[in-house]
Formats: structure tokens, sequence, C-alpha cells
């Protein structure tokens, strides 16, 4: 698997009165590690993820995977690139309430590919201790269903995994379960990238990441 590179990252909001989000970034993400990025609301930790992911392109700097470098794709280009390599899981859930656990599973891996695994999504949720798939998500438990949004992300087979507060909706039991999962994916050789605000949860991963003002201070 490939290095996830950051190069010297900057992203502004606004246009007369400028707010920096990302202040010159730089990184790199190794596979087989999992990263957690730390630091106070409005540090940047939520724009880093979609500038490191592609969801956004910064203002200047570059973000490579391997020799691709993702800042000069057009949107479309970025996106299938996106689907091909990457996956996300967010604070909130996002499962589709109309559809039960085994189905919110398959539509991930049925957008890239335009095909299910049935075998692959059960046993997905199996591993991630959800036994019965034919629940609908307002019958689950919140821990509960966001290792359902895990095994969504997983499906594709990412490369790397990124996480924007996964645990921010979930009491403090649920809290280390997801990232005891989130970060032992890292043994698979996936490059895993976690932002959180509990640094406690944030010491499970393997490096942590500081922000202040969108700037690295400390590792």
């Amino acid at each position: 698997m490939s290095r996830l590179v950051a190069e010297s990252l900057r992203k502004t909001y606004g246009r007369k009165a400028k707010t920096v989000a990302v202040d010159g970034f730089s990184y790199t993400f190794e596979p087989g590690r999992s990263y957690a990025i730390v630091g106070p609301s409005g540090s940047g930790k939520t724009t880093l993820l979609y500038l490191l992911s592609g969801i956004e392109v910064p203002d200047s700097g570059k973000v490579l995977y391997g020799d691709t470098d993702l800042t000069a794709m057009g949107e479309d280009a970025r996106s299938r690139f996106r689907a091909r390599y990457f996956s996300f899981v967010f604070q909130q859930f996002h499962l589709i309430p109309y559809l039960n656990a085994y189905e919110n599973v398959s539509v991930g891996l049925y957008l890239k590919t335009g095909k299910t695994d049935h075998g692959r999504a059960v046993s997905l949720l199996r591993s991630l201790g959800i036994e019965d798939p034919n629940r609908k998500p307002y019958e689950y438990s919140g821990g509960e269903q966001q290792r359902i949004a895990i095994a969504r992300a997983l499906i594709t087979e990412p490369r790397v995994i990124f996480a924007d507060e996964p645990t921010g909706n979930l009491d403090s039991k649920n809290s280390e379960m997801i990232f005891r999962i989130l970060t032992g994916l890292a043994s698979e050789g996936r490059t895993v990238i976690i932002a959180t605000h509990d640094l406690a949860l944030a010491e499970m991963c393997d490096v942590v990441l500081r922000l202040r003002d969108g700037k690295l201070v400390g590792s």
C-alpha cells in the first residue's frame, strides 16, 4: 500500500475577511499505522480530513497518494479515485433509515461496482458484533449503528480510512470499542486517520498529531 503525503497544505474560507482553516500542514502518513488528529474546536481537524481525502482541494499545497497528485485532478476524477481507495466514517451514522443493516452495508459496494456481495456484507457485520443484519437502523443502539457504518466503509476494501469524530455521539464504553475497531484496521496494512477531541481515545492510536489554528504543533 502507498503513503499518503500532505505537502504545505493551506485552506482559507471567506472572501474579504478570510479564515485560515489549515495553514502549511505537511506530513507523511504510512500504511499500517493509525493516526489521531487532535485539537480544540476550530483547529482545522475536519477541514484537514477533507483535504487529505480529496473531498476539498487546498488553496495551495499538494496531497499525494503514491504517485497520484489528488490536487491536480478534476472533481470527477478525484471522486472516482476516492471511491476506489478511500472510505469515510462520520460522527453522524448516515444510515439509510428504510434499509436494514445488510442493505446499508451493501449499498456502498453497489455504488462503487454495481454489484453486491451478500456473504461479505454479513461476514463484516458479524465480525463487528452485528448478528442480526435484518433490522432497520432505529432498532440498533448508537454503538451498533456506528459499527454498521464501519462495515459499510470496509465493504469496498479501502486502503485509507478517514474517521471524523466517530465517537462524538457515543458513550464511553462504545467509544472505546469503536476506537479499538478502527485502530485495529491498521494491522491489516491500511492507513487509519481519525479526527477526535477525546485525548484519552487518541492515545490508542500509533501517532497523535496536534493541531492549533490549522497548524501542526506536535506529534
